[in-house]
């Protein structure tokens, strides 16, 4: 900004919009103005046109003030900006606390959606950042300069005025930049510590399964191998006898050893 003059460099559609809204917007007033003024004059020529001939002029001064003053410009293009942002900070703010809620209540096939919306708000609140951070530190200089002196004062004080409401709005889109961030960050240490415990829990259900099998295999396996002895074709003791009482003592034996051996495991599950 100069003193006769405001610059703008834009190459994206989005900035020309900008541009053209707050040409719009000066058009407007310029309008305004005019009208101000043909009221004014029509005040000037009745008879009680005393009372509010003052008003009258004092609002057509100032629109058209404000409409060639280039302070006012960048402000009318602070405050487009402003307005633009202000739907992405809702819609990110909702989006945030969307995954927030749903984070800690997603299912398995959800983690690799959950993952990339994070990564995804996260790039556009960074953008938003950008866009909203500088904004407010340009304002205070902007407004520094103003208070410095000038040709007129009186717009100036106005303009100031203007400028502290865009620089609240900034400062409140930065703060919820910064918030926005804080419950991502959150969400993904809640998401990190949800996979974390998702691992535990099927570890621990992988080692029990093994442990099952593995105390199975000690018991099954001695009583195989007592099994086969006594199964080869070769003579055994107690080939000879004609009753059943070797099979059941043999029977009782391998069952007691199964009894004790899951009974040592249980004891040391619960030791």
């Amino acid at each position: 900004m100069k003193s006769n003059c405001v610059l703008t460099f834009h190459s994206g559609f989005a900035q020309r919009d900008i541009v053209i809204r707050v040409l719009q917007r000066l058009a407007a007033m310029r309008s305004a103005a005019t009208d101000a003024e043909t009221a004014d004059f029509s005040q000037q020529h009745t008879p009680d046109s005393d009372s509010n001939n003052t008003e009258y002029y004092s609002k057509a001064e100032s629109l058209v003030g404000l409409v060639d003053y280039p302070p006012y410009i960048v402000y009318a293009i602070l405050d487009q900006v402003a307005d633009q942002l202000s739907p992405e900070i809702l819609e990110i703010e909702r989006q945030v606390d969307a995954i927030d809620e749903q984070v800690l209540v997603l299912t398995h096939a959800q983690h690799d959606s959950a993952l990339k919306k994070m990564g995804e708000q996260r790039r556009r609140i960074l953008q938003t950042w950008q866009l909203a951070h500088p904004k407010p530190r340009v304002i205070e200089v902007l407004v520094r300069l103003m208070r410095a002196g000038g040709s007129t004062p009186r717009l100036a004080q106005e303009v100031v005025q203007y400028l502290s409401d865009v620089h609240g709005h900034l400062a409140a889109a930065v703060s919820s930049c910064a918030r926005a961030e804080a419950v991502l960050a959150r969400s993904h240490s809640n998401y990190l510590a949800k996979i974390s415990l998702e691992l535990s829990r099927a570890t621990f259900d992988s080692n029990a399964t093994t442990e099952r099998w593995t105390m199975l295999g000690i018991i099954v396996v001695p009583i195989n191998i007592v099994t086969s002895f006594l199964g080869v074709n070769l003579k055994v003791p107690g080939q000879d006898r004609d009753d059943t009482l070797n099979f059941f003592v043999v029977l009782a034996c391998l069952l007691v050893y199964a009894a004790i051996t899951l009974a040592f495991w249980r004891w040391r599950q619960l030791a």
